[in-house]
């Protein structure tokens, strides 16, 4: 009788054990999720010197997640007032090879913060108003020429705290080529 209590234990105890585990997708307290279009270039026609070309990101806290019907609270999860990415402003020399412009303390920052030296990290902030991530930037174009716009796709969080997860988001840029550029050029 004790032989078949304990397996039925032990066979109650790996049941469980397997329910409580955390998910595939959430690894070492941090979880990847997909969202498209969440950081937008602002375009013109045409570019001349003096021009801003604005960069700008909002996103509600509330996002989709892959194989759950209830949207994901990022801001609840993350305990992150701060989601971040990066971005470089690049020229194009004579040679056909492409340089880092230093932006740094040029960019014009209208919501959110940056963080800034040749590549830039446009830092989101949360309002609580609104229940949005928000970022609006834009880069003085003061040279002519043909120039690149590399943005990452990754926005992830700054202010984490190890008691909660750190929730990777991983966007689309609909003004981006498949390695995350966007190319002008300023007369």
């Amino acid at each position: 009788m004790k032989t078949i209590y304990k397996s039925i234990f032990g066979i109650l105890s790996i049941a469980l054990f397997l329910n409580c585990s955390e998910p595939d997708d959430i690894y070492m307290g941090s979880k990847d999720i997909k969202a498209s279009n969440l950081i937008h270039i602002e375009t013109l026609p045409s570019y001349k010197l003096n021009d801003l070309i604005y960069i700008n990101s909002s996103f509600s806290r509330y996002l989709p997640e892959e194989g759950y019907d209830d949207l994901l609270d990022i801001y609840k999860t993350t305990k992150s007032n701060e989601y971040s990415f990066e971005f470089l402003l690049e020229k194009k020399s004579a040679y056909d090879t492409w340089t880092p412009i230093n932006i740094g303390n040029k960019i014009v920052v209208n919501i959110g913060k940056l963080y800034s030296s040749n590549a830039s990290i446009g830092v989101c902030l949360f309002n609580p108003e609104t229940n949005r991530y928000e970022f609006r930037a834009g880069i003085p174009l003061l040279e002519t020429g043909e120039f690149r716009l590399r943005i990452s796709s990754n926005l992830y969080p700054l202010d984490t705290n190890s008691s909660y997860i750190s929730v990777y988001i991983y966007t689309t840029i609909s003004q981006v080529d498949n390695q995350g550029n966007y190319y002008f050029t300023v007369n």
